[in-house]
């Protein structure tokens, strides 16, 4: 109850020091127009804004509110500040509610294609949709080829009913030709063009050309010089992109060798390695190996490789191996290939085949005095599945603004294989063929709060369904990835349900401290035993950029049934995560 209390004072000091977060300006209306008072509210106009650029998007929207109910000439004439208050002076002028615009019988077959073809009423549209059907007729125009268009009326006169005569000029017709890389970044046309949808002779469209600085700062090979540039030479678009090859390839670890037996003098290699490869082809795929050393006699090896595009389409193939052994108790190999379809950089939806071994290492956990909370067999599965990975983050290494969503499933079956030094009626109860579900996910969310504050909540959990689960074939957690304050891959689960909230605080561009708490729900369901837990853990971490790379350090403190918080059972993390 002790440490409860103090984690609770600690949340309310921190809450305290964050009540600046939010802080906003005050807006006020000056006008005497009764019309403008009366719907302010209605019109998007707020009392209060956070920022700058809430209170533009608010005046856009008073424009739109009032224009769309006829008041052609509305405008804003001036803003005036005083400290943090915003006086708005507004022009409401005449109300031409009934007024329209004729469409010649030349721009109907055009109209009529274009989703814009709802606002025509007997080849006429009312004055008061003008504005947002010029406005929609022109983003259509531009996303289609013409990003020259003009809409104008002609022989405007606001005395008649119909006031005026719609008029399109879309110019000529532009489509996408090369693409044109400035700078020390190589990457090959065949990835460039499908992950910025710039093939050539399509049409050329505006919307997709605004997104591509963003689409680039997801690039995390490559760092954006200025930003990109179109050259129009007659009906061909050229895009120009200031691309410098950014470090990321990253190597980090450690290794170190600890006694197996006091008695015997034996050693042994423990430690972590970690190595990510990108963009060496200039293709845009990754290559990846981890190796862990969990435990005594334990190994932990997975290798992976994506390429998200090939044959200048946005089709991919990607593929992993992964050993998993667990001291002198069983062995794990699982190999996984998939075909995925890209839509970004790092965002794709894969299906993918994935395929298991386990052979038990020891006859020990085969006998009638085998631990009765878990179930170890020889098995091999084969899984079908499908899986979505989204990303949309401002950095890909230290975000402060973005969203993570990882979503998979799989389905399939698993084969028991009867082990002849099995205790006599050990596979009594247990189906040798049987179906499995398997279903994960994971949200996470940067927000950022202040402009050296940011927030990270995020929330993960995975379920295996079936007729029966064995030991030997459940999700693996603990540790920096999935638990905080718990040893890596401590944990075995049927099913579990965590949720994360951490503070950073950033003292530096690349650098920050950072406060997190993490727990939830576990649970490991097994033929012969049922086991459930609410872990906890909490802790507190610092990393900053060098020029060598990323050195973190991290402290955390888990607790869990039969196991109170302890400092002496604490969690130290540190290492360099060198960029190449």
């Amino acid at each position: 109850m002790l440490i409860i209390k103090k984690i609770f004072i600690v949340c309310l000091i921190l809450a305290g020091f964050l009540v600046e977060i939010f802080p906003q300006i005050t807006i006020e209306l000056v006008t005497d127009e009764s019309e403008l008072l009366a719907n302010a509210r209605k019109s998007g106009l707020r009392k209060n804004a956070r920022n700058a650029q809430e209170f533009h998007r608010q005046l856009e929207k008073m424009s739109d509110f009032y224009r769309a109910r006829g008041y052609l000439t509305f405008s804003i004439d001036s803003v005036r500040e005083d400290t943090s208050t915003f006086f708005v002076y507004p022009f409401l002028g005449k109300c031409y509610k009934d007024a329209s615009v004729f469409v010649p019988d030349s721009l109907l077959p055009l109209i009529s294609e274009s989703p814009q073809s709802s606002y025509l009423r007997n080849q006429l549209i009312p004055m008061s949709d003008y504005p947002q059907f010029s406005q929609k007729m022109l983003s259509f125009l531009e996303n289609n080829g013409y990003p020259f268009a003009e809409i104008t009326l002609q022989n405007a006169d606001l005395t008649r009913d119909t006031t005026a005569i719609l008029s399109i000029d879309r110019k000529n017709r532009v489509v996408y030709d090369s693409i044109i890389v400035r700078g020390t970044a190589k990457l090959h046309p065949s990835f460039l063009r499908p992950n910025l949808i710039w093939r050539k002779k399509k049409s050329y469209s505006e919307k997709n050309v605004r997104q591509i600085p963003a689409k680039l700062r997801e690039l995390p090979f490559v760092s954006v010089v200025r930003e990109p540039g179109v050259e129009f030479v007659g009906d061909r678009a050229y895009l120009y992109l200031f691309l410098d090859k950014q470090r990321v390839n990253q190597f980090d670890g450690y290794l170190g060798i600890v006694p197996v037996s006091g008695q015997t003098g034996k050693t042994m290699i423990t430690g972590e390695l970690n190595l990510s490869l990108q963009n060496l082809f200039t293709i845009g795929e990754r290559i990846s190996l981890h190796w862990q050393a969990p435990g005594s006699r334990s190994q932990y090896l997975r290798i992976a490789a994506e390429f998200p595009y090939l044959f200048f389409l946005p089709l991919g193939v990607s593929g992993s191996f992964l050993l998993d052994k667990k001291d002198t108790t069983y062995l794990n190999m699982n190999y996984l290939v998939g075909l995925q379809y890209a839509f970004g950089c790092r965002n794709h939806v894969k299906l993918y085949v994935d395929y298991t071994t386990s052979s038990l290492l020891s006859s020990a956990a085969l006998v009638e005095s085998a631990p009765i909370d878990s179930l170890l067999c020889d098995y091999s599965k084969m899984m079908y599945g499908i899986s979505l990975n989204y990303r949309k983050l401002d950095d890909a290494f230290q975000p402060r603004r973005g969203i993570v969503v990882e979503a998979d499933f799989a389905a399939g079956n698993r084969k028991i294989r009867e082990n002849h030094q099995a205790a006599e009626n050990f596979y009594d109860g247990i189906a040798s063929n049987s179906v499995n579900y398997r279903i994960s996910g994971v949200l996470t969310g940067y927000v950022p709060i202040r402009k050296r504050w940011g927030w990270v909540a995020g929330v993960r959990g995975g379920m295996m369904l079936g007729t029966q689960q064995v030991f030997n074939d459940l999700f693996r957690l603990g540790g920096t990835q999935t638990l905080q304050g718990f040893d890596e891959m401590s944990l075995y689960a049927s099913s579990y349900i965590f949720a994360q909230t951490e503070f950073r605080f950033w003292f530096a561009k690349r650098s920050y401290i950072n406060v997190f708490v993490n727990g939830g729900w576990y649970e490991r369901q097994l033929p012969r035993s049922y086991f459930y837990d609410y872990p906890l853990g909490f802790g507190l971490g610092v990393t900053f950029h060098t020029k060598a790379g990323d050195f973190y350090l991290s402290y955390a403190l888990g607790q869990q049934k039969n196991s109170p918080i302890s400092f002496k059972t604490g969690k130290i993390h540190f290492g360099l995560a060198v960029r190449m």
